[in-house]
């Protein structure tokens, strides 16, 4: 449903729905600036939909729109479990328009194409939704309403006017009123407002014009002029308000009674809407609001700033963070908004509402944004944890450039140049070097004590791991695992959990590479991240100490997801540990060309990396080992089983008996086995003898 505003959208889906009910649930979501976030926008659908078709896992779901991707996990498991639920429903999405071009309207974008036929998705908006309206219409998937449809009759308007209003106009006069305004309900209504007040109904219809600029002019003469100045002056100033409520609109006037006030304009003006059932929270309409602005910024614009710090300051104190911040935008309050954002901004980033954290940097004319050292390192923070590399360091370099005197603590770190250590160790898009050195900076700056600890423990774990200096790397994420949990630090706990069953795995130790791998995934499941591409490393670890165990066909779709997150994760050294294991495990399940595309990719990989510390020599062997670039040249008949040839692959390898049997996460019993297998079936004496079983590719 597509047009402009005064149209009645809300007014007509909302009696639509109602009668739907009667046959098929209806989920309902009125969009506000807030939702274009695609994490705030499907934790409220979930919760929607969740209402609508409780077979749903929705809880499951609402986790996974906080912790994992929306567009390749969580909306392809939403998408399965309205299937599997067999869902018959309805999805309402009031004021499409609040979402502009990002990730949150994609998702809808993405949703409508992949939804099941059982699910209608109904779209209100003031302008064409960009979704593929040309294919939707060529499959007569789409039925559409606009401005033509909605617009009032002369036949609609005279039983409005006179049969629900009882205005008694006659005839003529309702033709002429429709064709001012062009059916335009919003206009027609303005008009009965005045018109019921009026003893000259005909004069007052030839005065009314219908277009644009005259119901404004009309409303604020006719329609607000029949309020008292002090009503009138308290919408005015109120106006700034997306939501009112009596505390808050007292506290923003400097008055009391406002709760009084609002009750008793809702009862008279439909252009009052309450949002709740106890009457504590209202609305204006939309364009009524925009008229009383309009008066505000005309009559009493000097007022304005000080009206939105006043509700700057009540939504602090009631922890509405985000209308808070808004406020102060709007009051121009740099300073304000900028100790605002920087007590918010973690808890936000946790909740992966990252796009929310971009918005309020943006509203930030350039020059406050450069003066502030937090907001920058903000800025970078957030950039990394959004795979822009180069927004990034660019922030870094905008850092460095500010100079100035360290401001001491920053947001739980021990000062701004241990935060920006810290990052720099954190997220190193392919420097292990850089991982090293900036890491064991932090750790000098950030104490044991310190809540971001266990990442800097964790960083340095990890660039020791890919150096393969296991005994250091082992070292500090038992720090990390030991520290992390008492700083709710999950993220880095569950990774370093990870990283020590890998090193497990490449020590021999099945058993506890098996036990900590579960471990991982269950401390990923249980705080809601074992799809979060943070911790990709869960999913690869867990694959291969399955494959260590003989457990391939459960261990390869593990291997997969891991480095699915891993890719959308962007670090380029997790990609690559995801491929050396993923691409032996593709080829043991008989697809070698796959496999030799992975280290292929891998191999590209490692060429944007300044330091990848031993992966490349890791990749190099792996590969040989696999021998996914020369196929086994035995006669027919030899028979040779699928983890033979695999053995048979690794021989060509300086690699021990032993060190093949670290790769495959073998015993070095069941490895010699293997060989003497392989001997015996190629009918040779020597590993020089089986190698030259294996032709070029």
């Amino acid at each position: 449903m597509t047009c402009p505003a005064g149209f009645g959208k809300s007014t007509l889906l909302a009696a639509w729905a109602q009668d739907e009910a009667q046959r098929r649930p209806v989920a309902w979501m009125s969009l506000d600036e807030g939702d274009d976030d695609a994490v705030v926008l499907w934790s409220h659908l979930i919760e929607a939909l969740g209402r609508a078709c409780p077979a749903i896992d929705h809880e499951t779901l609402a986790g996974l729109a906080t912790s994992a991707p929306i567009l390749e996990v969580m909306l392809p498991r939403a998408v399965n479990e309205l299937v599997a639920a067999q869902a018959q429903l309805v999805l309402v999405l009031d004021d499409f328009h609040r979402l502009n071009a990002g990730p949150a309207r994609d998702s809808v974008v993405w949703f409508v194409e992949h939804a099941p036929a059982s699910v209608q998705v109904v779209l209100a908006t003031r302008t064409d939704p960009a979704l593929p309206l040309s294919a939707l219409r060529a499959r007569g998937h789409l039925l559409e309403l606009r401005a033509d449809d909605l617009r009032f009759t002369p036949e609609e308007a005279y039983e409005f006017l006179n049969g629900r209003l009882d205005l008694e106009l006659a005839r003529g006069d309702v033709d002429l009123l429709v064709a001012r305004t062009e059916g335009w309900p919003a206009a027609i209504y303005l008009a009965a407002l005045s018109l019921s007040a009026s003893h000259d109904k005909h004069a007052l219809v030839r005065q009314f014009d219908g277009t644009s600029r005259h119901v404004v002019d009309f409303l604020s003469e006719e329609v607000l002029a029949g309020y008292g100045p002090e009503i009138r002056g308290f919408m005015r100033r109120i106006s700034v308000l997306d939501r009112l409520s009596g505390p808050l609109c007292d506290v923003v006037l400097e008055r009391q009674g406002s709760a009084d006030t609002l009750n008793s304009l809702a009862a008279s003006n439909l252009f009052l809407v309450p949002l709740d059932d106890r009457h504590e929270w209202f609305r204006f309409h939309q364009l009524f609001r925009e008229i009383l602005l309009l008066e505000l910024r005309r009559d009493e614009p000097g007022l304005i700033c000080d009206l939105h710090r006043r509700a700057q300051t009540w939504h602090a104190e009631f922890g509405t963070v985000e209308e808070s911040v808004h406020h102060a935008f709007e009051a121009r309050a740099w300073h304000d908004a900028a100790q605002l954002v920087a007590q918010a901004w973690v808890g936000h980033v946790n909740a992966g509402r990252t796009s929310t954290v971009l918005d309020w940097l943006r509203r930030f004319p350039e020059e406050a944004l450069l003066a502030d050292r937090r907001l920058l390192l903000i800025r970078a923070w957030v950039s990394a944890f959004r795979g822009t590399e180069h927004d990034t360091r660019a922030a870094i370099r905008q850092i460095q450039q500010a100079g100035g005197a360290d401001e001491g603590p920053v947001e739980g770190f021990a000062s701004l140049e241990s935060s920006l250590a810290v990052l720099q160790a954190s997220f190193v898009w392919g420097d292990v070097s850089a991982i090293i050195e900036h890491g064991t900076r932090a750790a000098e700056l950030e104490g044991l004590d310190s809540p971001w600890r266990p990442v800097v423990s964790w960083a340095l774990g990890w660039g020791h791991y890919c150096r393969g200096e296991l005994d250091q790397a082992e070292r500090w994420l038992t720090e990390t695992r030991t520290l992390g949990p008492h700083v709710d630090q999950w993220i880095v706990v569950i990774g370093a959990v990870a990283e020590l069953s890998m090193i497990a795995g490449r020590r021999g130790l099945r058993s506890l590479q098996l036990r900590l791998a579960t471990e991982a995934a269950g401390l990923a499941r249980e705080h809601g991240l074992f799809d979060a591409r943070e911790v990709g490393e869960v999913r690869t670890a867990l694959g291969l100490a399955l494959s260590a165990h003989g457990r391939d066909e459960e261990a390869l779709p593990e291997l997969e997801q891991g480095v699915l997150l891993r890719r959308l994760w962007g670090q380029q050294l997790e990609i690559v540990d995801g491929l050396i294991a993923l691409a032996p495990a593709v080829a043991i399940a008989g697809d070698r060309g796959r496999a030799a595309d992975l280290f292929d990719e891998a191999d590209e990989v490692l060429s944007r990396c300044a330091d990848a510390g031993e992966l490349p020599a890791r990749l190099a062997a792996a590969r040989r080992a696999t021998a996914v670039g020369g196929q086994p040249a035995t006669a027919p008949g030899t028979e040779l089983t699928e983890r033979e040839l695999v053995v048979l692959r690794y021989l060509r390898s300086t690699l021990s008996e032993r060190e093949i049997a670290q790769q495959l996460s073998l015993s070095v019993n069941t490895v010699h086995s293997h060989v003497k297998s392989i001997y015996r079936k190629l009918g040779v004496g020597s590993r020089a003898e089986a190698v030259a079983h294996l032709s070029p590719r």
